[in-house]
């Protein structure tokens, strides 16, 4: 009976220790006011653990493989008898909140002592009730904050018309580059599914094109009263406006062809940015001498760094889901990576963990040279934004008003155009709302972070 209330009271314990471990490292992914839940939780379980540890000298002092024999003049000792009437069973409902060992029902009873018993259902019953407030925090979240996600019906729809189509292009060895980009780009999609969508939708651009190109051969449109009118002649209309068809839908596919390539170009400067401080962060980290892997954890719960975060993220699902070591899953990462800089980083730690080098002395001396390249960057940034500067305001100011009275003169003059003062105001000021506009795209599509 002891023996088998030993192990009992070890597998208890052994969840009990796999549930402290769950708790230290969730943790981390909280604010101070969730993280209080979790750091109660971990002291009632170690209070139990204790407990627990309590009756287990009672409990081995009670398994005997020899009796002994009675005197004649004095009757035999039952000490062990008398420690094990000293504990008490206490049966215990298994948690369905963090469920880590499949009990049956038979065997959910531990032994502690009497003197402890008490103090034990209360620990039962505040590991419980904390850990109901973290099951509310953590719903549907899973490590690192993701969900899951339900199909796009867009997507759907678009495989079950074109996906025979897609995989026949991608067998023969077609949109390789587009793949590349799609995985760099961090686009949630495989690469069959988004090829399906570039065809859907470029048939939908050609349906579109087609209703067009009627609308138009039949019907004109005029910005005076009446604004829309029969045309007098729809053949030779048809004739200007047949191009629209195949013109509508290669431009759609064209757009998104190259729409992930951009992203990935976004996201590697946006990468590039955040890498000089990341980087400082890390060698901080691992000054003090933790498990490398850990590095990529705390920088993936943070917040600080949203798109190194996507990378670190990555790393930490080729460990923790496809089981791979540090070492493959930073050249899994790296390779995968849409900046360079980041996969050079990567590739130098795999190298430098595999050799046994300090990391901490590796991460400190990248820091120092992403930093150096950073400054001298702001340096060109600046110099451009200077240079933007001077040609914003002599075209945009100086240009406009020259533009404005060469105009008037000609007007007054009556050479040449001969327009009244109110279009010219509203060519002039079109003028200058379209040179903003080429000039906020180009500044948008060429901005660097300050």
């Amino acid at each position: 009976m002891s023996i088998e209330q030993i192990k009992l009271n070890i597998t208890q314990e052994k969840s009990l220790l796999a549930r402290l471990e769950w708790l230290f490292y969730n943790s981390y992914k909280f604010g101070a006011k969730e993280r209080s839940n979790f750091n109660n939780a971990m002291a009632s379980t170690i209070n139990q653990i204790k407990i627990l540890n309590n009756s287990l000298p009672v409990l081995i002092g009670g398994v005997s493989l020899i009796k002994r024999l009675p005197s004649e003049n004095k009757p035999a000792e039952n000490t062990n008898s008398e420690k094990l009437g000293d504990l008490v069973s206490v049966s215990y409902k298994p948690s369905d909140i963090i469920p880590i060992v499949n009990y049956s029902a038979s065997n959910n009873i531990v032994a502690i002592k009497k003197s402890e018993r008490q103090d034990y259902l209360k620990e039962l019953h505040i590991s419980e009730s904390y850990l109901k407030n973290i099951k509310k925090k953590r719903k549907i979240i899973s490590e690192f904050g993701d969900e899951f996600k339900k199909p796009n019906p867009y997507v759907v729809i678009s495989n079950k018309i074109f996906l025979k189509l897609s995989n026949n292009f991608i067998d023969k060895g077609y949109f390789g580059n587009l793949k590349n980009s799609l995985k760099k780009g961090n686009f949630t999609i495989i690469i069959n599914s988004y090829i399906s969508v570039m065809f859907f939708t470029a048939f939908l651009a050609l349906l579109a094109g087609l209703l067009l190109t009627v609308f138009l051969t039949f019907f004109g449109i005029s910005l005076t009263s009446p604004y829309i009118y029969p045309n007098p002649n729809p053949f030779i209309k048809l004739i200007q406006t047949i191009w629209i068809i195949p013109l509508l839908p290669v431009i759609t596919f064209l757009i998104l062809y190259f729409y992930p390539s951009t992203e990935k170009s976004t996201i590697e400067k946006n990468i590039d940015y955040e890498l000089p401080f990341v980087t400082v962060q890390m060698a901080a980290i691992a000054g003090s001498d933790i498990e490398p892997s850990n590095i990529f954890r705390i920088i993936a719960l943070s917040k600080e760094y949203p798109y190194v975060k996507r990378e670190a993220k990555k790393l930490m699902n080729q460990i923790n889901l496809y089981g791979y070591d540090l070492i493959n899953a930073l050249r899994n990462v790296a390779m995968a990576s849409p900046s360079k800089s980041w996969a050079e980083m990567l590739n130098g730690m795999s190298t430098t963990i595999r050799s046994g080098g300090d990391l901490s002395k590796y991460l400190n001396k990248r820091a120092e040279t992403l930093l150096f390249e950073y400054k001298l960057k702001r340096e060109k940034a600046t110099k451009a934004a200077e240079t933007f500067m001077n040609i914003y305001i002599s075209v945009v100011i100086a240009a406009p008003m020259l533009m404005m009275l060469l105009l008037i003169m000609l007007s007054i003059s009556n050479i040449g155009l001969g327009l009244p003062m109110i279009m010219i105001t509203i060519i002039i000021v079109s003028i200058v709302a379209l040179i903003n506009i080429i000039f906020l795209v180009f500044l948008h599509l060429n901005k660097n972070k300050i």
